[in-house]
C-alpha cells in the first residue's frame, strides 16, 4: 500500500467517523427518531421472512421490513437493559443503523469523485461537506418546521423510503466509482463480491420508489451503450449482452420484483386510475421544483447556464445524465400516478431524483472550479439560506413524527402506554381497553382504532409486557391530548404545514 493510499485511508476514516458521530447526534439529540404511529408499532415487532413473498402485503419490501424489526429487537435486547428506557432504546438502535447507512451514502458520493480523479483527495472531501449541507437544506424556507431530504414523516418511511433510497444510491455511486457493475465484479475479491451480491439483493427488494434509483442508473448505461454501438455500426448482439451481463441480469431481476409486487395485498388495494393521475401528478412534480430552497434553485440555474457555455455539454456523462433523469421521473410518476399522485412531491420520493442532480450539479461546479478557482465563489449564493432562517424562526426542522409534536412528548405517550399495560398485568387482566390521545382523523391516525393488537404484540415480543394482553378496544380521549399536550388537530394541521403552500390541491 502506498504512502498516498494509505493517507487517503485515513482520511476517509476521520471523514466517516466524523459524519457518522454528526449524524448519530442528530437522529437522536436534535431530532430524534421515535416510535409514534401505529406502521411503527406494527412493524418493530412484525418479523418476515427475508425473502419476496407473492402474494404478501408488501410482497418484495425485504429490506425495510427486516431490518426494522431487527433493528428494534437488538435495541430493547442489548440498550434497554443498560439504559432502561424502552423509547429510548429503539431511538438510540434506530439512530445507530441510520447513521451507518447514511454515512455510506455521504462517504461513497465523496469516494466517487476521488476513485474517479476528478479532485484532488482534500476536495472531494470539501464536496462531500457540501453534498450533505444541500440535503440539510433543500426545502428551507423559515426558520420553523422545515422538511429536508433525508426526513420522513416517521419511523416506518424512515426504513421504507429514506434508507431504501440511500442504499440503492450508494450502491450506484459504487458501481459508477468501479466503473460500473461488470467492472466491479470482475475486479472485486470474493468478499467484495458477496458483499455487493448481499447489497444488490437489499436495494432491489427495499421498495419500488427507491429500487428505481437503481434501475435507472442500470437503464441508462445499457441505453447509453446501445445507442453508442448502433450510431459506430458495431452492434453485436451477443458481445452486447456478454459485454453487459450483470447490467442486463440486474435489470431482470427488479423487472421481476415489480412483477411481484402486483401480487401483494397492498397493490391490491391501490386505484387503477392511473392515466387519468398523471396530469395531477405532474403538477405535483412541478410543485416539488417550485418548493426547492430558492438559492439552491439560483446556485442550480447559475451554474447550468455557466457550465454548458464554458465545457462541452455534450459528454457522454452528460448525456447519461438526461437518460437517467428521463428513466427515473417518467417511472416515479407512473408509480405515484397509480398509487397516490402526491407521493411525487413527498422528500422520500424526492431524494429518488435530487441526489443525482446534486451529484450533477457539484459535477458541474467542479468542472467550472478546474477551469477558474474564482467559480467557487458560487457556493455564497447558498450563504443565502441562512436569511431564511430569520423568517419565523423557532424549531428549524420537522419532526420525525406525523404530529411534529416533540420527542418528549412521544416518549411520555409511550411510557403512558406501557403503564396501562402494566397495570392491566397487575391486576390479573388478559384484556384491556387502551387509551390514547383523540386525533380528529379517521380512523383516528396516527394511533389508529385497529392498533390495539400491533401494540401489544410489540410490548410483549420485547418482553416489556409478560403477557400478550388483548385491546377489547383503544379508546381516543380528549383527556390525555391535554396530558401529553397534544392537540386534536396536530396531525392535519401540521401536515399542512410541510406540505402548506406550494401544495397543489
Amino acid at each position: 500500500m502506498t504512502t498516498k493510499h494509505k493517507n487517503a485511508t485515513l482520511y476517509y476514516i476521520i471523514f466517516s467517523i466524523f459524519i457518522f458521530s454528526f449524524l448519530l447526534f442528530f437522529l437522536t439529540a436534535i431530532n430524534p427518531l421515535v416510535v409514534y404511529d401505529t406502521d411503527d408499532w406494527l412493524y418493530i415487532g412484525q418479523f418476515r421472512k427475508p425473502i419476496p413473498m407473492i402474494g404478501h402485503w408488501n410482497p418484495i419490501k425485504v429490506f425495510p421490513e427486516t431490518f426494522m424489526p431487527l433493528v428494534s429487537f437488538l435495541g430493547v435486547r442489548f440498550i434497554n437493559p443498560i439504559i432502561h428506557n424502552y423509547c429510548y432504546s429503539l431511538t438510540l438502535a434506530h439512530g445507530l443503523f441510520g447513521s451507518a447507512l447514511l454515512t455510506l451514502y455521504f462517504v461513497e458520493f465523496s469516494l466517487l469523485f476521488y476513485r474517479k480523479k476528478l479532485c484532488s483527495l482534500p476536495l472531494s472531501i470539501g464536496y462531500g461537506f457540501l453534498f450533505i449541507i444541500l440535503h440539510f437544506i433543500t426545502y428551507i424556507h423559515s426558520g420553523n418546521s422545515n422538511i429536508f431530504l433525508i426526513w420522513s414523516q416517521d419511523l416506518t418511511c424512515f426504513y421504507n423510503y429514506t434508507l431504501s433510497a440511500v442504499l440503492n444510491a450508494a450502491l450506484v455511486m459504487h458501481s459508477i466509482s468501479y466503473g460500473g457493475m461488470d467492472n466491479l465484479f470482475r475486479k472485486s475479491s470474493v468478499p467484495h463480491k458477496i458483499l455487493i451480491l448481499v447489497w444488490v439483493y437489499f436495494a432491489i427488494f427495499s421498495n419500488l420508489f427507491s429500487s428505481i434509483i437503481l434501475a435507472a442508473y442500470l437503464g441508462a448505461e445499457l441505453l447509453s451503450r446501445l445507442i453508442y454501438l448502433v450510431k459506430n455500426n458495431q452492434f453485436n448482439l451477443k458481445k452486447y449482452c456478454s459485454g453487459n451481463i450483470m447490467h442486463l441480469l440486474l435489470i431482470i431481476c427488479w423487472f421481476i420484483s415489480n412483477i411481484i409486487e402486483t401480487t401483494g395485498g397492498r397493490a391490491g388495494n391501490i386505484g387503477k386510475s392511473t392515466l387519468g393521475n398523471i396530469p395531477i401528478t405532474l403538477l405535483y412534480a412541478l410543485v416539488n421544483i417550485i418548493a426547492l430552497n430558492i438559492f439552491i434553485t439560483i446556485l442550480g440555474l447559475v451554474t447550468a447556464i455557466l457550465w454548458a457555455k464554458k465545457c462541452n455539454c455534450f459528454k457522454e456523462r452528460a448525456f447519461k445524465a438526461i437518460l437517467y433523469f428521463v428513466l427515473s421521473i417518467s417511472y416515479l410518476v407512473l408509480l405515484s400516478a397509480t398509487a397516490e399522485p402526491y407521493y411525487i412531491y413527498r422528500a422520500e420520493i424526492a431524494i429518488d431524483i435530487l441526489f443525482f442532480v446534486f451529484i450533477a450539479l457539484i459535477a458541474a461546479l467542479n468542472e467550472l472550479i478546474i477551469l477558474n478557482k474564482k467559480n467557487a465563489r458560487l457556493l455564497l449564493i447558498l450563504s443565502g439560506t441562512i436569511i431564511l432562517l430569520f423568517i419565523h424562526p423557532g424549531k428549524i426542522y420537522f419532526a420525525y413524527n406525523n404530529s411534529n409534536i416533540s420527542y418528549q412528548q412521544c416518549e411520555a405517550l409511550i411510557d403512558d402506554i406501557i403503564n396501562q399495560f402494566h397495570d392491566a398485568e397487575a391486576s390479573g387482566s388478559k384484556e384491556m381497553i387502551l387509551i390514547v390521545p383523540s386525533y380528529d382523523v379517521i380512523y383516528n391516525w396516527p394511533l389508529a382504532d385497529y392498533a390495539g393488537s400491533d401494540i401489544s404484540k410489540a410490548l410483549y415480543n420485547h418482553k416489556i409486557t409478560q403477557s400478550l394482553i388483548t385491546i377489547s378496544e383503544l379508546k381516543p380521549d380528549h383527556a390525555k391530548n391535554g396530558q401529553f399536550g397534544i392537540s386534536e388537530f396536530d396531525l392535519e394541521n401540521n401536515l399542512k404545514k410541510v406540505y402548506s403552500t406550494l401544495l397543489v390541491k
